[in-house]
Parts: C-alpha cells; sequence; structure tokens
C-alpha cells in the first residue's frame, strides 16, 4: 500500500472515530507543564445523586445525555476517587497511553485535521516531550501498552498493523491485516490479543507470530477497548455503541453492560473496570463483583477543571492506564476536539 493511500485511509479513520463518538533517533524535545492538585478531599463519600444536580444538555435526539439523564437511568456517582492534572499540551491526537515503571508517559498519536499520527511521545518525569518513535508505516495510533519483554506494543489503525517498538525507538511489525486495530493485551508468556475496530473480532497472536481470530460476537460495534483481569479474563468495550463484554480463555463471549452512550477504553484495577466514555466526558467504574456501576469522574459536559468525582471536568476521554503507583492515567483533549492531548491522574481517596 502507498504511503499516500494510507496517508488517505488514516484521515478517513480519524474522521470515522470522531464522527462515531469518537526507534530511531529522539527528534526535537520540548517542555510541557507536569501539575499537582492541592484541593483537599472532602470529608464524607457519597453514592446517591446530588440534588442540586443542573445541566444543559438535552436527553433527546443526538444530544449527549446530562448527568439527571445518567441518574434517572439508574446511575449513581461515588465522590471517592480525586481527579488531578499531570501534563498539559501536548501536540498529538488522543491515540493509546503507558506508563512506565518510572512514571515516564508514552503517548502515542491518532492525529487529527492535517496531521496525520504516526509517532510515540515520550514525557519524561521533567515534563520534556520527545519523538520516541515515529514510521509512515504507522498511522492513526490507537491503544500502546508494555509486554512482558518490556518492549511496547502499539496498534496502528491506519495501517491495520501491530507494531514492536524497541528501547531504542525501533519500529518492528509484529502483525498485519487486522481491520482497524485498538485494544491490545500482552500476556506473560508473548501472546498477545488485538481487537479489529472495523472487523468485530478479536485475535489472537501467539509468540511464534501466528494470528488466529479468537473470539467475536454479534453485538461487536466497534470494539476498541481491551484489558485483562487476574483470572485471565478479558474485558471489551465499544467504541460505537458503549457495550462491555467478558471474553475468557477459551473464546467465550458475555455481554455483561450496556452503557447509554459511546466509550471508548478500559482498564482493571482492584475488582474494577474503568471506562472513558468519550462520548459524554464521564469515567464509570463497573464492579466485576456486584455489576454495581458509578460514575467516579467528570460531569457529562466538556470543561477543565481539577477535581473530586463529578466535579471534575475535562474534554473526551481517550486512552486509560493503570500507572506503577496504583493510580488511573487517562487521555483526553480540549472539549469535544482531538487535539492537543492532556494527561489526568485518578487517585482514590475516599
Amino acid at each position: 500500500m502507498t504511503h499516500r493511500r494510507r496517508t488517505l485511509l488514516a484521515l478517513i479513520g480519524l474522521l470515522a472515530l470522531l464522527s462515531s463518538a469518537c526507534g530511531g533517533d529522539v527528534s526535537t524535545t520540548t517542555t510541557t507543564e507536569l501539575t499537582t492538585s492541592t484541593s483537599a478531599p472532602p470529608e464524607t463519600t457519597t453514592t446517591t445523586a446530588p440534588s442540586t444536580t443542573t445541566s444543559t444538555s438535552s436527553d433527546s435526539g443526538d444530544a449527549n445525555p446530562s448527568l439527571e439523564f445518567l441518574y434517572e437511568s439508574g446511575y449513581t456517582y461515588s465522590d471517592e476517587y480525586v481527579v488531578e492534572v499531570a501534563v498539559r499540551d501536548i501536540d498529538s491526537g488522543t491515540g493509546g497511553l503507558a506508563v512506565a515503571d518510572d512514571g515516564t508517559f508514552f503517548q502515542a498519536d491518532f492525529g487529527y485535521p492535517g496531521h496525520v499520527g504516526n509517532s510515540v511521545y515520550r514525557i519524561g518525569t521533567d515534563g520534556s516531550v520527545e519523538t520516541f518513535a515515529q514510521s509512515d508505516d504507522m498511522e492513526s495510533l490507537t491503544m500502546t501498552t508494555f509486554g512482558a519483554d518490556g518492549n511496547l506494543y502499539q496498534s496502528s489503525y491506519g495501517s491495520g498493523q501491530l507494531f514492536r517498538l524497541g528501547d531504542d525507538g525501533s519500529v518492528e511489525l509484529v502483525a498485519e491485516g487486522i481491520g482497524g486495530p485498538t485494544g491490545i493485551v500482552a500476556l506473560e508468556d508473548g501472546t498477545l490479543f488485538v481487537e479489529g475496530y472495523n472487523s468485530g473480532i478479536l485475535h489472537k497472536i501467539e509468540p511464534d507470530g501466528t494470528m488466529t481470530e479468537f473470539a467475536t460476537h454479534p453485538d461487536f460495534n466497534g470494539s476498541n477497548g481491551l484489558t485483562i483481569g487476574p483470572d485471565g479474563t478479558l474485558y471489551a468495550v465499544n467504541h460505537r455503541d458503549g457495550g462491555l463484554f467478558s471474553i475468557t480463555q477459551d473464546g467465550t463471549v458475555t455481554k455483561l453492560h450496556e452503557f447509554p452512550w459511546q466509550t471508548s477504553h478500559v482498564a482493571y484495577l482492584d475488582g474494577g473496570l474503568f471506562i472513558t466514555s468519550r462520548g459524554i466526558f464521564i469515567i464509570y467504574r463497573y464492579d466485576l463483583e456486584t455489576g454495581e456501576t458509578h460514575l467516579i469522574a467528570g460531569n457529562a459536559e466538556p470543561g477543565d477543571m481539577d477535581g473530586r468525582g463529578i466535579e471534575s471536568y475535562f474534554g473526551r476521554t481517550n486512552a486509560i492506564t493503570v500507572g506503577p503507583d496504583g493510580s488511573l492515567y487517562f487521555n483526553h483533549a480540549d472539549g469535544s476536539s482531538n487535539s492537543p492531548v492532556h494527561i489526568r491522574r485518578i487517585t482514590h481517596q475516599p
């Protein structure tokens, strides 16, 4: 496939995802702001809807549902989680996000109009931003995750390929012919699972590179986020219709829940699944034991404010991952746009 054609496909993929919700030598280094929240948490925890909640959003047609609509749909909120900015203003589209053991961020560039995403950026603990890996074969980059071998694995939605990124930023092809690769899970033995957003197929890639169709489901409709629990169960979310699924290691798919608006990515932590809702500026926690779902961050309105629970505001959320400190990290852009990228931290503070 020519670079010009891949570039066109990447731009089309970008528009499709946005409208539906959703190495080499290091290059020039810039510095961005790392910040820490100093707001004191309240002394109590609440799981019921506050009576003073208001919203300017409409709950009909194609408009985003408001908090009031979510409450009426049976969702409650938790104020046990505090949201604060970690990094601001990365010149990137909201692609994948990974955090190394030393706290270094790796931000994949999905691209934005006039800017095809073909780079993974490294953000140091001092706030420095540099191009870690770049290749014309990588386009519209989605999920980024570490494998057991210590290398990063990067899905390339625009080219239909999966890559391994070496410590030096080298880019190595792992698999191709995937219909819009998105979520990735890497097992200790080197096995990889990769979602196909466009095909509705969850692929399994053996350590020797053999790729097979591991699981599919009639309701896989833009499967985008993928994570794994401690028992080996995989969990996937749909970008288009908000479906949440479990997939056992024998390939059995069960639909667990359907959120009322588009989701994006999912991460497992401490018995719960944390799901970003790109469509409505919300992050949920789904309890795997009880099936209860709480709103833990965001206000169903775009904005830019740190805070506890629904007091926080941010743009359309995308990637979410667990850092070495046990905190959650997610990326978003300004309002309803796809750039520039900001990274926020979520900590559990009951």
